[in-house]
C-alpha cells in the first residue's frame, strides 16, 4: 500500500510560483495574510457529512446548509455572501470550480465528493492578484490527495440515519499508484443515494474521476485529468412558520428538484527551464481546463406576485430553468528568483489567463390547470475575458521581511442575446487590482503581517439583465494579524479585516429585483487557538471566534447590517486520539441575523423577513482501527451531528425564498473503510 511519491528535481524548487505553495500547513505559517488548512485527519475524523461540515468550523465562514449532503453549498466568507456560494471563489487544485468564473460565479453544481480531498486550504486574504476574477472574500482550495507510488485502493461505505426511515448512503473507491517509475494514475469514484433528513428528499449523485501524472524527466510534469459528474435530487424546501412548527422535517413543495451533469478535464504542464541570465530556478506552470455543464432547477410556484414564492398553497405553475454551460480556459505562468545583490532574493511571478464561456438560459413555464407552457426567457451569454498578474516577492538581507507588490488586469466583453426578441446588448469592463503584502519572522515563534489589495467581481450575467447594467463589483481589501507557535503543541493565529466594498449586487427578498446596494463595509477580527497539552499529547484542543461588522453604508437602510450576517461566531473542538482509537467532538455558535435589508425583527405573514434565530449545534465522532498489517487497513466510525437536535432555520435560499427553510435535524453515520 501508500508510501511517499520520490523526490524530484521539479519538486526540489519550491513551489514560490504558486502562491499557495502545496497547501501545507507550514505553508501556512509564514504565509502574509489570514489562512487556515483543514488537513486529512480532521477532515476523516472530525464528523464530517461533507465539505460543509469541515468549513463551518472555519472563522469567518458561514453555511447555509439545507440538506446535510453537501451538494449545494451556500457559503458565505467575512460577510460576503450570494445564493449558491456566487460570492466565494472555490478552487480544485487550482482550477476554479464555478460553474463560469466570471458569468456565473455560483456553486450549483459542486462535483467535489469528501473522500476524493486531502486538504482544504482557507486563504482569506492577500490571494486577489493570483486568484482572480470572484475574489473579495477570498479563496478556498481543495486539494486532491496525491497519487502514491505504490498502488494502494479504499474502499468505504458510509450510512446516514436521518429518522423517519430515511437513510442516505454513500460508497466510495479510491484506487491508484504508479504503474512505472515516471507514470501513475487514480481513478476516484462515488455515489450517493437515498434520502436526506426531510421529506421529499430523493438524492442521487455520481462521480467519477480520473487522473494521471507522467513525468517526462526529473524536470517535467504532464499532467491530467477528466471527471463526470451527476446529480439528481429533490429539494424539500421552505416551509410557512405555521407548518414549520407541526413538523420542520415535512415538505408542501412537491414540484421542487435539482439535477445537473458536467463533464471536466484539465492537462497542465510544469517545468523547470533552469536559468536564463539573471533569472534563476525559471519554471513554467502552464494549466488548461474546460468544462461542460448543464443544471435545471425544477421550481412550483403561484401566479400571483403577492403569492409567488409561498409553500403553504399548492403550486399553480411548473417553472424550469435549465442552462448549459461551456467554458474553456488557459493559464500559463512564469515564476523565477533573481539573485542575492545585497542579500536580496525576489521571487518573481508573471501570469496570463484567457477564458471563454458560452451561456445557454432558458426559463418556462407550465401552468398547471391547463398544460399551457410559456417561455419566459431565451437567452444567450458569451464572454471573453483575458486576466494578467505579476508579483514579486522581495526578501530583504536577514530573510525576515518580505514586501510582495502585485498587480492584476481583467478585462472582460460580455455579451447577451435575448434569442426571443433578437436584442443584443455588449457590456465591458476593465479593471486594474493593485496588491502588497508585508510578511515579517521576527524570531523562531512569531510572524507578522499586513496585506491590503483591490478585488473585483465580474457582473453576473442574470444582473445584466435584470439590474440594469450593473457594474461591477470592486473592493478594498486590508488586513493584519500575527501568527505565535511557541512549542509545536501550540499554535494561536490573530487578525483583523476591514472590507470596502463597493457596487455591491443584492437581491430584495421581497420584491426579487437586483439593487445595487452601492457601498457595504465588513470588519472584524478572527482569533484561532490550537493547544495540546504537555502531559497529554494525546488530546489536541481548539477554540476560535470570529467578530464581523458588517454594515450598509448607502442608500434608504445605510448603518444597518448586511443580511444573514452573523455578529459573532464560536467554534470549540477536541480531539482525543490514543492507539486505534480516535474521539472528536466540535461545536460552532453563530449568533442571530437578519434576513433583509431593513433589519427587519418581526417575521411577517408570507416569511419573506424576519430575524433569524442564533444558533449552538454539536458533532462527534468516534473512530477506531480494527486491524492494521502488511499495508492492509481496516477502520469504522461512528458520527452524530447536531447532536442535541438543535433546530433553527435560514431563509431566502435560492428557489424557495420565502418561509423557514429547515437547518439538518440529527443524523447519525457508521462508516467502513478498507484499504490495502
Amino acid at each position: 500500500s501508500g508510501g511517499g511519491t520520490p523526490i524530484r528535481a521539479l519538486d526540489a524548487i519550491q513551489v514560490q510560483g504558486s502562491l499557495l505553495g502545496r497547501s501545507k500547513p507550514d505553508d501556512v505559517q509564514r504565509y502574509a495574510g489570514s489562512r487556515q488548512v483543514i488537513d486529512r485527519e480532521q477532515l476523516r475524523n472530525g464528523g464530517n457529512r461533507s465539505l460543509d461540515d469541515a468549513l463551518q468550523r472555519v472563522p469567518g465562514i458561514k453555511i447555509f446548509d439545507e440538506t446535510g449532503t453537501g451538494a449545494l453549498p451556500q457559503l458565505m466568507l467575512r460577510g460576503l455572501y450570494e445564493s449558491r456560494s456566487g460570492r466565494v471563489q472555490v478552487l480544485e487544485d487550482g482550477i476554479p470550480l464555478a460553474l463560469a468564473p466570471y458569468g456565473q460565479t455560483s456553486l450549483s453544481l459542486f462535483p467535489v465528493g469528501l473522500s476524493q480531498i486531502d486538504r482544504i486550504d482557507i486563504v482569506r486574504g492577500g490571494a486577489a492578484v493570483q486568484y482572480g476574477p470572484n475574489n473579495v472574500g477570498g479563496v478556498i482550495n481543495l486539494v486532491s490527495k496525491e497519487i502514491p507510488s505504490a498502488w494502494s485502493t479504499t474502499l468505504a461505505h458510509k450510512v446516514t440515519a436521518g429518522g423517519q426511515g430515511r437513510f442516505l448512503q454513500d460508497s466510495a473507491l479510491s484506487s491508484g499508484g504508479y504503474l512505472t517509475d515516471n507514470f501513475g494514475m487514480q481513478v476516484d469514484a462515488n455515489r450517493t443515494y437515498g434520502e436526506y433528513w426531510r421529506a421529499h428528499s430523493d438524492t442521487d449523485i455520481s462521480n467519477l474521476r480520473v487522473r494521471a501524472e507522467w513525468w517526462l524527466d526529473d524536470t517535467k510534469l504532464l499532467k491530467a485529468s477528466v471527471q463526470r459528474y451527476l446529480v439528481d435530487m429533490d429539494l424539500a424546501g421552505a416551509l410557512s412558520p405555521d407548518d414549520y412548527r407541526r413538523d420542520p422535517r415535512q415538505s408542501t413543495r412537491p414540484l421542487d428538484s435539482f439535477n445537473g451533469r458536467t463533464t471536466r478535464a484539465s492537462l497542465s504542464y510544469e517545468q523547470l527551464l533552469g536559468d536564463w541570465g539573471p533569472m534563476q530556478e525559471v519554471r513554467l506552470d502552464w494549466s488548461n481546463f474546460s468544462a461542460r455543464s448543464s443544471r435545471n432547477f425544477i421550481v412550483g410556484m403561484r401566479q400571483a406576485s403577492t403569492e409567488t414564492w409561498r409553500s403553504d398553497l399548492p403550486p399553480q405553475l411548473r417553472q424550469t430553468a435549465p442552462r448549459d454551460f461551456r467554458v474553456v480556459g488557459s493559464e500559463p505562468r512564469l515564476s523565477w528568483s533573481m539573485g542575492d545583490a545585497g542579500g536580496v532574493r525576489q521571487q518573481w511571478t508573471a501570469g496570463v489567463r484567457a477564458v471563454r464561456e458560452d451561456i445557454d438560459f432558458l426559463v418556462g413555464n407550465l401552468r398547471l390547470r391547463d398544460g399551457l407552457f410559456t417561455t419566459v426567457r431565451d437567452w444567450r451569454f458569451e464572454d471573453r475575458a483575458l486576466a494578467a498578474y505579476l508579483s514579486n516577492a522581495i526578501t530583504l538581507p536577514g530573510e525576515r521581511v518580505t514586501i510582495t507588490p502585485g498587480l492584476r488586469y481583467e478585462r472582460l466583453d460580455s455579451r447577451y442575446f435575448n434569442r426571443a426578441t433578437g436584442v443584443s446588448t455588449l457590456n465591458q469592463t476593465r479593471d486594474v487590482l493593485p496588491g502588497l503584502t508585508l510578511g515579517f519572522q521576527a524570531n523562531e515563534q512569531w510572524f507578522f503581517y499586513a496585506d491590503g489589495q483591490r478585488s473585483m467581481r465580474a457582473p453576473q450575467v442574470t444582473q445584466i439583465i435584470f439590474g440594469n447594467n450593473l457594474d461591477a463589483e470592486l473592493a478594498w481589501n486590508y488586513e493584519a494579524g500575527a501568527r505565535y507557535q511557541p512549542n509545536e503543541r501550540t499554535r494561536v493565529q490573530l487578525g483583523g479585516y476591514l472590507i470596502d466594498f463597493d457596487q455591491q449586487i443584492q437581491l430584495d427578498n421581497t420584491t426579487r429585483v437586483f439593487r445595487n446596494l452601492g457601498k457595504t463595509r465588513h470588519q472584524g477580527g478572527e482569533l484561532e487557538l490550537q493547544w495540546s497539552p504537555e502531559q497529554l499529547r494525546a488530546l489536541t484542543l481548539n477554540a476560535s471566534y470570529a467578530y464581523l461588522d458588517a454594515s450598509q453604508e448607502s442608500g434608504a437602510f445605510r448603518g444597518l447590517r448586511v443580511p444573514y450576517t452573523s455578529r459573532n461566531q464560536i467554534t470549540l473542538g477536541g480531539t482525543y486520539a490514543l492507539g486505534h482509537t480516535t474521539v472528536a467532538l466540535s461545536g460552532y455558535y453563530f449568533s442571530k441575523a437578519f434576513s433583509d435589508a431593513a433589519n427587519t425583527v418581526q417575521e411577517n405573514a408570507i416569511a419573506s423577513v424576519g430575524q433569524l434565530p442564533a444558533y449552538m449545534v454539536w458533532n462527534t465522532q468516534v473512530s477506531h482501527t480494527l486491524f492494521e498489517r502488511d499495508g492492509q487497513k481496516f477502520s469504522a466510525s461512528l458520527a452524530i451531528n447536531n447532536l442535541f437536535d438543535r433546530q433553527y432555520w435560514f431563509r431566502g435560499v435560492d428557489t424557495s425564498p420565502w418561509g423557514r427553510q429547515a437547518a439538518p435535524a440529527r443524523t447519525v453515520t457508521a462508516g467502513l473503510e478498507y484499504t490495502f
